[in-house]
């Protein structure tokens, strides 16, 4: 990928995590099964979206955002607002693939296992090489589980996953990130460039950023119109409050998390074979829960083994097992 292109779209990271992210957009920009972007409210889906769609053979043919709850029952042309002079090789995403009513995933569900639509003018269908990209905010299995998602719908669509990752989780690439914001700003406003001083980069990084990207771009709105000279400092950023987050909330980002981690690793190595992921990956992840502990408690391990719930002597027997 080009980094003018790159910088376009405003996926601009350069963490770790973000390539990975990059290295999926470049696997799954051709492929023509419908992908399901899963990541946390602001963290860039609509970005990787347009990448999915600008990186493909499609790139020449429109990009349409279905609304989803602002469509009541409709045809077919209408839903998907095309007409018959429409390239049949578009892309639609839908923003939040869960918000929509039950009648438009049965018809564009139909309509994507069909490979055709129907035209309203002649009552006759037509053939389309379409390609679907759905987003959603969470994990989506709660909304499976709740019944908000019939199963079957789901499996029908057969996606393929994409997890973005949280701000928080890429916290290296926040000064890039505020740079760029401060950049585009400073020319819609016609004031001066801005930069960031040392302090604002520390608060800055030390934020968990619910809001992902969304909140970073309000927060250096609020900043360069508070600055008046050439560095945005802390006085000039809006109150960065800390996020609040039950446990149900917390284990469910980090159950978006271990995915996105999981998906990759797995896609990326050659180890990985059927009948062996559990003797391969549950170690790894016990020694890692392990090693934060025993951090957690100062190598306590009577409260090592409080915090996980295990005997001592069970942990003791973990711990030589990974020697540690």
């Amino acid at each position: 990928m080009q980094s003018q292109t790159i910088d376009k779209l405003e996926l601009l990271g350069k963490s770790d995590v973000m390539h990975q992210v990059y290295k999926m957009i470049g696997r799954l920009c051709n492929v023509d099964c419908a992908v399901l972007i899963v990541g946390e409210v602001g963290s860039g889906k609509k970005m990787v979206a347009r990448a999915l769609h600008y990186y493909s053979h499609r790139s020449a043919s429109p990009f349409h955002i279905i609304p989803g709850n602002e469509i009541h029952e409709s045809s077919h042309e209408e839903m998907l607002g095309i007409d018959e002079a429409h390239p049949v090789d578009s892309t639609y995403y839908i923003p939040n693939w869960t918000s929509l009513p039950i009648f438009m995933h049965e018809d564009l569900l139909s309509i994507y296992k069909s490979g055709q639509y129907k035209c309203s003018h002649n009552n006759r269908y037509r053939r389309h090489r379409f390609r679907f990209i759905a987003a959603i905010d969470h994990d989506f299995r709660q909304d499976l589980e709740n019944g908000k998602i019939p199963l079957d719908l789901y499996y029908d669509w057969n996606f393929l996953p994409l997890y973005i990752p949280p701000l928080r989780d890429h916290k290296e690439d926040i000064p890039i990130y505020a740079n760029h914001y401060l950049e585009i700003l400073a020319v819609q406003k016609k004031v001066s460039r801005k930069e960031l001083s040392p302090e604002t980069v520390e608060i800055l990084m030390a934020h968990d950023w619910p809001r992902n990207l969304d909140e970073l771009k309000n927060a250096m709105d609020v900043a360069i119109s508070n600055c008046r000279g050439s560095y945005i400092r802390a006085e000039h950023l809006p109150v960065l409050e800390k996020p609040t987050q039950s446990e149900t909330e917390a284990f469910e980002r980090l159950a978006t998390f271990l995915n996105s981690k999981l998906s990759t690793y797995i896609q990326n190595s050659s180890e990985m074979t059927a009948g062996n992921l559990y003797r391969l990956l549950l170690p790894h992840m016990e020694q890692s829960l392990f090693q934060y502990t025993l951090a957690k408690s100062n190598g306590n391990k009577n409260k090592a083994a409080e915090m996980l719930g295990l005997h001592r002597n069970t942990l003791n027997k973990k711990l030589q097992k990974f020697g540690m």
